[in-house]
């Protein structure tokens, strides 16, 4: 992984590479920003770059330490992510899918926490000799560390050996121990611009350029789940939210029906995603009431006859109220509330604030 194969984050990379240039380096680095933005993608950048053995273009990406990093075979460099007592088999997996695009996410990667013994191991790394010049640690996801493997961390961060750089990632910092982030140089890291995630999707994932628009400016700064988007059926789930509100209007057996076939066909995460471009069409419905939006204001661009018909068939949208609604029912559903109880709520609730024309309720 190179700097030139990151996603935008000119700033980090900047950063970055200035502290290489001088050879100032950190003892423990902490790249925080929103998922998808490029964390683990820009850690390996940095890691092949510290370990790479050409003084004149780091990382050149050619030398044997290049080589090794970008595969997982280089022996001083660990890299460390949420899992469970899976095999080696199934951690090889993991870093293969890393190897193939660190945007992406894994089902072992998607285990709760890391654990102490995974942090003991690093301690007990941290105690033997580099093969190869320094050890370099990448911890994805460090805010997913249970307390004790926090705590051992914390350990090895207050006596850091000179021959170990640890890189930490994280989505939510502010959920960690204050005496790691005291003891780390953070790099933030902006959500991504539509601009930077739509021409990345052009070409590393070869999407038109109508289609990467709307994937691009629906994931909200996140590359990660752009490609989401993009796995899956975009413009399905978006007609099924677009139908749930016409169903806000009809009667309750109807509703009922509805309600279940959505359940059936997807989990909660399905769900949550509906609910979440339900969000973003009420975004775009109130833009094009209040400032006659231009296709490039537009999150929906590709939708825009249909959303002037939808914002046209209501006398008045309460969308303070509507947006506050939506949001609720994502959150019951993350506090595992049965999921029909809370749709049909949502219904009952949306249907309250939003008058058809040529009706007074």
């Amino acid at each position: 992984m190179n700097f030139d194969e990151i996603i935008g984050q000119h700033r980090a990379k900047s950063i970055l590479l200035r502290t290489l240039d001088h050879q100032r380096m950190a003892h423990a680095y902490l790249f925080s920003g929103i998922d998808g933005v490029g964390k683990e993608a820009l850690a390996l950048a940095f890691a092949q770059a510290i370990l790479c053995s050409d003084s004149q273009s780091r990382p050149c990406g050619h030398c044997s330490h290049c080589r090794r990093v970008h595969s997982f075979q280089h022996p001083d460099l660990k890299f460390v992510f949420p899992s469970s007592a899976a095999s080696v088999a199934d951690e090889r997996a993991v870093l293969d899918s890393v190897i193939l695009n660190p945007y992406r996410r894994t089902s072992p990667w998607a285990a709760p926490t890391i654990s102490i013994d995974q942090i003991r191991e690093l301690r007990r790394m941290a105690a033997l000799k580099p093969l190869e010049g320094k050890h370099v640690v990448i911890i994805a996801e460090a805010d997913k560390m249970t307390i004790p493997a926090a705590n051992s961390l914390l350990k090895l961060l207050e006596e850091p050996p000179e021959s170990m750089i640890i890189i930490l990632t994280a989505s939510a910092p502010s959920t960690m121990l204050s005496t790691i982030l005291s003891r780390c140089q953070e790099i933030r890291l902006g959500p991504l611009s539509d601009q930077d995630i739509e021409k990345a999707l052009m070409e590393k994932e070869g999407i038109e350029p109508e289609r990467a628009a709307v994937f691009a400016r629906i994931s909200q700064g996140s590359y990660r789940r752009a490609l989401e988007w993009m796995d899956e059926s975009l413009n399905e789930m978006r007609d099924e939210a677009v139908n749930f509100l016409r169903f806000c209007f009809k009667d309750i057996k109807s509703q009922l029906e509805l309600i279940e076939t959505l359940t059936q066909r997807g989990d909660k995460r399905y769900i949550k995603d509906m609910l979440t471009l339900m969000l973003l069409w009420f975004r775009d419905a109130l833009f094009m009431l209040q400032h006659a939006a231009k296709d490039n204001q537009l999150i929906n661009v590709d939708q825009r006859t249909t959303l002037e018909r939808f914002t046209g068939a209501f006398e008045s949208i309460q969308f303070d109220a509507v947006f506050i609604e939506i949001e609720k029912a994502v959150q019951m559903i993350e506090r595992n509330i049965q999921v029909n109880l809370v749709l049909i709520v949502l219904m009952r609730k949306l249907k309250n604030n939003m008058i058809l024309k040529g009706r007074s309720t």
